[in-house]
């Protein structure tokens, strides 16, 4: 494998996905998600606002003014054709995003392939559902690769789009404005203005505007409902209905914080965990979490296997049993592969996900303050 440059590795891994997913994606034709794209850009088109009841032509649609734009391309296809494109397009986003951070060439140990294997089972299910979680992370990866290359302009660039269309990467945004960069900034200007410049020049400020403010609305509606797969939401189904404020509310905050305070301290600063730590804090206090937003842990198994591998004796053993307890509960026990008769997760009120994030959360918060200690 060390003659597959990063290139040749984000191809190959697309076209294999591709041959597993595709034919799947092809046969069934748009869902229910992808209806709500393309819902939001007929919307758009017409000068309605995208984010009103679609009255059962999908759901309600969560995104930026700007995405329903993006998608039109895709829009305009026929079902099996809409599917298997966007599919692909999110495979290569992915796959670019890992691949940067996860050359073959540079793998260390032969563990980091089981690791890629439990990352594309968790991205299987992304790509069959057709959510756009696995571009978003794919993408987020890239832009936080650029700004560890000093690319802090395309950084900027690339998570000001991304966050536009979903708010989640805006974590990371703006956890990387510490310390301040004037190319980053202006990379995140750049971002912001080519977002706003669609629907200004298609239909002017006020529906700009007003596009905008029903998108606020709409997500700030979320927050106000119950929740699915988030960590709050899982307590009260074992009987804790007050957990959201002694539990997810000192969970934001202390998550936050520990985010934050290494990008002040450099010399102990490790991308791997920061960036685990984002993506499970995301995992663990977003409502909105569902089971194929668990994409989002796929490429923190490869960053939080390779902390683990570089510790000795009694703590590297307890941190790869850590480890596999996480990815059990959150993807092999739900793939085929695994006998439900031994143990069906299903049991388990479909609380198993958030537990294992839970696990891996907290095995990324001991080792993150380990690191910050030294």
């Amino acid at each position: 494998m060390r003659t597959f440059s990063i290139s040749k590795q984000i191809t190959f891994l697309t076209l294999i996905t591709t041959l597993f997913v595709a034919p799947y994606l092809f046969l069934k034709g748009t869902n229910i998600v992808t209806h709500t794209y393309a819902f939001g850009t007929r919307q758009f088109w017409l000068g309605l606002s995208p984010y009103v009841d679609p009255k059962g032509a999908g759901d309600y649609f969560k995104y930026s003014p700007f995405f329903a734009w993006l998608y039109t391309p895709f829009s305009l296809l026929n079902s099996p054709l809409q599917a298997c494109f966007w599919g692909i397009f999110n495979m290569l986003c992915f796959w670019t995003g890992v691949s940067l951070w996860f050359p073959w060439k540079d793998l260390k140990s032969k563990w980091l392939w089981l690791a890629f294997v439990f990352c594309s089972m968790e991205a299987d299910g992304s790509f069959r559902y057709q959510q756009m979680n696995a571009a978003l992370v794919g993408i987020t990866l890239a832009g936080l690769y650029l700004y560890k290359q000093t690319n802090y302009f395309w950084a900027g660039f690339l998570l000001t789009l991304i966050t536009n269309i979903k708010i989640l990467p805006g974590l990371f945004l703006v956890g990387l404005l510490i310390p301040l960069n004037k190319k980053y900034l202006a990379g995140i200007f750049a971002g912001a203005l080519l977002c706003l410049s669609v629907p200004l020049l298609v239909w002017g400020f006020s529906k700009t505007w007003a596009y905008h403010y029903d998108w606020y609305a709409l997500l700030r509606h979320d927050t106000q409902t119950d929740g699915l797969l988030d960590i709050a939401t899982t307590l009260k189904r074992w009987g804790f209905a007050d957990a959201k404020s002694w539990v997810l509310y000192p969970l934001s905050f202390f998550s936050l914080l520990l985010f934050l305070t290494p990008r002040f301290k450099r010399a102990n600063f490790s991308w791997g965990l920061w960036i685990s730590l984002g993506l499970f804090t995301l995992l663990l206090v977003n409502p909105r979490t569902e089971s194929p937003t668990f994409v989002l842990a796929g490429p923190a198994y490869l960053f939080l296997l390779t902390d683990s591998l570089n510790q000795n004796g009694i703590r590297k053993a307890l941190s790869l049993l850590f480890w596999a307890a996480g990815i059990f509960l959150i993807t092999l026990c739900m793939n085929d592969i695994w006998p439900k008769i031994l143990w069906n997760p299903s049991s388990w009120l479909q609380t198993n996900k958030p537990l294992g994030v839970f696990i891996l959360w907290s095995l990324t918060v001991y080792s993150s303050i380990k690191l910050a200690l030294k």
